[in-house]
């Protein structure tokens, strides 16, 4: 269930104890990374290999990293492999297409080696070596058996990225793997008629992150919004039902500061807004209070991979 955040309450929290809000975001997102981690591990010596998915900016990263810390804990190591070494070398003539928006289809599962991809996590969840590939994204090329990896007795291998619940993966896998879901599962109630679904609420961390760290402008991922959504649709969605457990990474504090980054720059673009389906974004453009964050907020926390 989607949980409800009021948008005047978010605002006077950041106003008058911008420190416990922080906290208390931080906390519960802690406390689901925990609990997963104890289920995890719970399960790790017939389940050696963890799915987990989400779409563009849930924050698989930081997630990733986070379950390995809690997982030693438990007394098992975990192994991140990187589904991005899983690239195709690109051939422009032969990517997909997104015939609906008119680009190419970066999103799509052609552009991957998921029957490598499940090749190996099988032959690891039978303690078997392999040889991960490695994907070089300035030249667009992938390199076929770069580095050896092994799962030891108390090992895991952790496997983040959109396609990690298809059904070339999880079939493959049957019983020997745990698979989660993160998912932004919240909305804001604005208190006027406008509620601002977690997609919204998502752009605003992809579109300050791009801008600042991929060099790419805020138009830019305004162009690209449907492509990504008619992908997770396509793509990610329609497997979610796979998941054993789910974990919410909004921190209701964030969109105070996401928000007011991006706000002259969502102003400048209304119409391209409009065009990509988030009128919504522009109408929260200046909802949000600006917060005190920077004595407060976490060195390690997942907003971190959005606004440095």
């Amino acid at each position: 269930m989607i949980k409800t955040y009021l948008l005047q309450e978010i605002n006077e929290r950041a106003a008058r104890e911008p420190g416990a809000f922080i906290a208390e975001s931080e906390k519960n997102y802690l406390d689901q990374i925990n609990r997963a981690a104890e289920q995890v591990a719970a399960a790790q010596k017939t389940r050696p290999i963890l799915l987990l998915n989400g779409p563009s900016s849930a924050g698989k990263t930081t997630t990733a990293d986070r379950l390995c810390r809690a997982l030693e804990r438990h007394g098992v190591h975990a192994r991140v492999i990187s589904m991005d070494d899983y690239y195709r070398t690109r051939d422009p003539e032969n990517m997909p297409f997104d015939e609906e928006n008119g680009v190419t289809d970066l999103e799509s599962p052609l552009c991957m080696d998921l029957d490598l991809l499940s090749a190996d996590l099988v032959r690891l969840a039978n303690g078997e070596e392999i040889r991960m590939p490695r994907f070089d994204f300035e030249t667009g090329t992938q390199y076929l058996n770069q580095t050896p990896l092994h799962l030891g007795r108390d090992d895991i291998a952790i496997i983040e990225g959109i396609h990690s619940f298809n059904d070339v993966i999880t079939g493959a896998l049957d019983e020997m793997s745990t698979a989660i879901a993160l998912r932004l599962n919240a909305q804001v109630d604005c208190g006027d008629g406008l509620i601002l679904p977690p997609e919204t609420l998502r752009f605003a961390r992809r579109a300050l992150r791009d801008s600042r760290f991929r060099g790419a402008p805020v138009e830019q991922t305004i162009t690209q919004w449907k492509s990504i959504r008619r992908g997770e649709r396509l793509y990610i969605n329609p497997y979610v039902g796979q998941a054993e457990v789910l974990i919410s990474t909004y921190l209701p504090y964030e969109s105070c500061i996401l928000y007011p980054a991006i706000r002259e720059n969502l102003h400048a673009h209304a119409d391209a807004l409009t065009a990509a389906g988030l009128a919504d974004a522009l109408a929260a453009a200046d909802r949000f209070a600006p917060i005190d964050y920077e004595p407060y907020i976490p060195e390690e926390t997942l907003l971190r991979e959005f606004i440095g």
